[in-house]
Order: C-alpha cells, then structure tokens, then sequence
C-alpha cells in the first residue's frame, strides 16, 4: 500500500532568475516560499533571505521587492 503522504507525489517547485539572483520557489506546509540566493559573489546577500506567504506569486513579487530595495540601496543598477 501507497503512504498517504508522500514527498516526490505532486511537489511544485521551480527556480526564477532575477537581477542575478536565483529565486527557488518551492511549496511549502501553509503556502509557498522563495528562497533568495546571489548567484555571484558581487551581489549582497539578503538578511532575511527566505520568503514565505500563502499565495505563489505574492512570494515571488516580495522576494523581488527585496532584492530590488537591497540593489537600490547599494545603488546597484543591474
């Protein structure tokens, strides 16, 4: 008999690129969360660097919000 719950069964989770960062969105238990991370050195590193929220796309523009406020106030312009 198959478990009930099952870990491979049906797992959303996919991988965004923007301003040079990887943005890993992934289900979670109560919504969704992005995982923010630069993928070059010359990039900040974000304090908080993991988004949740109930809706996938309300993850995805937070996370974006994030990067965008830590690049202007660095006064990154990529």
């Amino acid at each position: 008999m198959l478990p009930l719950y099952s870990n491979s069964v049906g797992k959303a989770q996919f991988t965004v690129v923007y301003r040079g960062y990887d943005l890993d969105v992934t289900r979670a238990v109560s919504g969704w969360r992005v995982g923010v991370h630069p993928k070059t050195a010359d990039l900040p590193i974000l304090g908080r660097s993991e988004i949740y929220a109930h809706d996938q796309d309300d993850a995805v523009v937070e996370a974006k919000g994030r990067i965008d406020g830590a690049l202007s106030f660095l006064g990154c312009s990529i």
